[in-house]
């Protein structure tokens, strides 16, 4: 156990200290980073052999609080657990004993460079081992999560889930009613639009997958890997990914973010993504679910900040394209049917006409 030398009127709370350093004296405790959503601190500790050690705090109040630390320690517990080179390592979830009402979630503290986005290799280098080495090993055998996680402070349902389709219908159309509960009612189109995604462009690129002697096999993602989660280490090359919101699901859904145009990430992180994985069948797809999975960020980015008005239409229009792809699809497909039952009964026609010629001239 560690104790707090602060000369400081409210110490660190007892829970706290009990799982710091034993001999460890807490020498300092300064705000760090920015959470709309709780508190959050670097605690640094001198240690018996006279060096120091960081650890990160995160605290919040309630069972709103409660959730919030929950959700972020079972996350980085997971993915810590497969790729601990590049996750801090958790160490406590728990409640104050001074204060009841207060949780925190305390974590190893990592330096790390601010201002600078990854290169395409160490960012996806995490990325591809956390989907490697956790693939086929979901508890559940399932798609799913154990607890509900955060987008921000914004809940995501993870009921353990067998079909991926089924799992994925139903968490958007869980983002999308609480999008519209928090900015008001899509318009008429717009709701169209809705429906005609759940209707047409789901089943369309999402059946195939479990279909036709086809599968997925759930594997843990992070989830939320925009730049501001992907960041170097201090030393220059190696990278630390934390924040997640972690989730068994398919693969291809944390590549997503990086089609997004709201972050400088783009086609060379998701090329440097494919030359270590396989894309999933149908393979002719893969651009179409991308596309699918880029809407995940942008209605959770449109809800998280609701006062933003243009996001709402960044989401709205990436269904719009989704939606009139099919649709052509499907008239590509009509006209061609129609063209071939055309051919058809022309050749039908034709054969009975020379049937019946022949016929005549027989006779004759």
């Amino acid at each position: 156990m560690a104790v707090d030398v602060r000369d400081v009127a409210v110490k660190l709370d007892e829970s706290i200290l009990e799982v710091l350093p034993d001999g460890g004296k807490v020498v300092s405790v300064t705000t760090s980073g920015q959470s709309d959503y709780c508190n959050t601190f670097r605690i640094e500790v001198s240690l018996p052999d006279g060096t120091s050690q960081a650890f990160f705090q995160k605290e919040a109040k309630g069972q709103y609080g409660w959730n919030l630390m929950e959700a972020a320690f079972q996350s980085e517990s997971s993915t810590h657990q497969f790729i601990p080179e590049y996750v801090p390592r958790p160490i406590k979830l728990g409640t104050y004993k001074s204060d009841p009402d207060t949780h925190f979630f305390l974590a190893d503290f990592v330096d790390m460079l601010e201002d600078t986005i990854p290169d395409p290799g160490p960012y996806m280098a995490a990325v591809v081992a956390l989907h490697s080495r956790s693939m086929g090993k979901s508890p559940e055998g399932k798609f799913g999560f154990g607890v509900n996680t955060r987008f921000g402070d914004l809940e995501q349902s993870n009921g353990w889930t067998s079909s991926w389709e089924a799992f994925w219908t139903g968490q958007m159309r869980d983002f999308i009613d609480r999008e519209e509960r928090l900015r008001g009612p899509l318009s008429e189109d717009h709701s169209k639009l809705k429906e005609l995604f759940f209707e047409k462009v789901l089943p369309r690129y999402l059946r195939p997958l479990e279909t036709g002697g086809r599968s997925i096999t759930p594997c843990l993602i992070h989830a939320d890997l925009w730049p501001g989660n992907v960041k170097y280490r201090t030393d220059n090359e190696t990278v630390c990914l934390y924040d997640a919101s972690a989730l068994w699901g398919h693969n291809e859904v944390d590549l997503g973010v990086f089609r997004n145009p709201r972050y400088t990430l783009g086609a060379a992180y998701l090329k440097e993504y494919w030359k270590h994985a396989s894309q999933s069948e149908p393979v002719e797809d893969a651009d179409s679910r991308n596309s699918i999975y880029m809407t995940r960020n942008q209605i959770l980015l449109a809800t998280l900040y609701p006062n933003e008005p243009g996001l709402r239409d960044v989401w709205v229009q990436s269904i719009r394209l989704l939606v009139e792809g099919v649709l052509s699809e499907e008239a590509e497909a009509e006209a061609e049917t129609e063209t071939v039952t055309q051919a058809t009964s022309a050749l039908e026609a034709s054969t009975a006409l020379e049937a019946s010629t022949g016929k005549i001239k027989t006779r004759l």
